[in-house]
């Protein structure tokens, strides 16, 4: 509409100015006329003719240029004023990207974590324009605030100030997950002295929550000072929001990266407890079955030798190293059948067997089976234990030898009487 106006009063100017030309044309014309003619009263009224063009130029000019003109200059004035205005929001804007890339630098870098913090806050208080610039973690198990780092501003108070949620603007503001901005936060009723910390100086704040928008879990807040009052700009908001995401995921990361080393700390440490037990207990188990007096195999689920004692290897007549490439029930004269046995101590049952052992020279010795089902570091095995009865055997073949003898003389006796 404006611009309809504006087109409108230009025709006009132009049509004013054509006019005023025309006329200019027409008496001048008449002027000439008269002259050539030699018509001296018509000369003279045109001399007093004359004067009215150059004041109706003015009046042109002064009614209508002049304004026209300086309408145009005074826009030309406020559109170099918005330029430069756009100028310095174009720089304000390119320096807080590269401020952005400098904290993702810093947050990111391979240095120590609390150095990298400092990084950010030297980073943010210098795009900020701030005096000073805080950042504080949060502690879970203590459900407060934490100071970590500052841009070399009270670096003693680093680790050693702690802030409660819902105490002062800090604790409010972890706690509600909003920012606050304040031109003087002296007056605000939020605000409470910190003890060790001292904020006299500063008037301007803009503290803002660092929290991981997926879960919403807090894991710190960012605060910037200024000694002076001011108003933030929204480049200042676009550019504190960005940062503050930036952080909480980096701080999050290393939170978790802190957890999982400490996890895995307590891994190795459960390991290597264990691995000595285990060493323990395999040293003890070793000593037992070398020991032992009976005959000690370690078997695979269908059979196979791992292991074998001292007393396994007299019995067979086979040295360790040959019983590791053998099947043991493939042993006996009889061969037994692993499948029933294993199908007996499936569910942690024994299975007792009898039966006849081949030795290498030929002989077959009496001895019992014992097999149970065994478990190591997680895999299953079977544990067979093998006894010598030839002794046994003998005793009851002796045995019943007499109670035959016992027998025949006791009917030998009633046969005389």
């Amino acid at each position: 509409m404006l611009q309809d106006g504006f087109e409108h009063r230009k025709g006009l100017m132009i049509l004013a100015i054509a006019l005023a030309l025309a006329a200019s044309l027409v008496i001048g014309g008449y002027v000439g006329f008269l002259v050539w003619s030699v018509e001296r009263s018509g000369f003279i009224l045109s001399l007093l003719l004359l004067p009215i063009i150059p004041s109706a130029s003015y009046l042109l000019y002064k009614k209508a240029l002049f304004p026209y003109y300086r309408r145009l200059e005074d826009a030309n004035l406020e559109l170099h004023l918005k330029q430069e205005e756009l100028y310095d929001t174009k720089d304000d804007l390119f320096i807080k990207f590269l401020g952005i890339y400098d904290v993702n630098y810093a947050a990111n870098s391979p240095r120590l974590f609390t150095d990298r913090l400092k990084d950010v806050a030297d980073v943010t208080a210098r795009v900020m324009e701030a005096d000073a610039c805080f950042v504080y973690l949060y502690d879970v198990k203590k459900d407060d605030l934490i100071l970590r780092a500052t841009n070399s501003v009270q670096s003693g108070a680093i680790g050693k100030i702690r802030i409660s949620l819902g105490e002062g603007i800090e604790g409010w503001v972890g706690r509600r997950l909003d920012p606050v901005m304040l031109k003087d936060f002296h007056a605000d009723a939020r605000y409470r002295e910190i003890p060790g910390l001292s904020l006299t100086e500063y008037q301007s704040i803009y503290c803002l929550p660092l929290y991981v928008y997926s879960n919403g879990a807090l894991v710190g807040l960012m605060e910037v000072f200024n000694r002076k009052m001011r108003a933030f700009t929204d480049e200042d908001i676009n550019f504190f929001t960005t940062l503050s995401g930036i952080i909480s995921t980096t701080i999050q990361n290393e939170l978790m990266q802190v957890e999982l080393r400490k996890m895995n700390l307590e891994l190795e440490q459960w390991v290597t407890e264990k691995s000595e037990e285990l060493r323990a207990s395999e040293e003890r188990y070793r000593k037992l079955v070398e020991n032992a007096r009976e005959s000690i195999f370690v078997l695979a689920e269908n059979g196979d030798i791992i292991f074998a004692n001292d007393e396994a290897a007299r019995l067979t007549g086979l040295t360790k190293y040959d019983l590791l490439h053998k099947n043991l029930f493939e042993l006996f004269v009889d061969p037994l059948r692993p499948v029933e046995i294993l199908e007996e101590i499936k569910d942690g049952q024994q299975s007792l067997k009898q039966g006849k052992l081949q030795k290498t020279d030929g002989t077959a010795v009496p001895v019992e089976l014992s097999v149970v089902r065994l478990t190591l570091l997680g895999k299953h095995f079977v544990q067979a234990v093998i006894r010598d009865i030839s002794l046994q055997t003998s005793l009851m073949k002796t045995i019943e030898e007499k109670d035959k003898e016992l027998s025949k003389f006791k009917n030998t006796l009633k046969s005389d009487t």
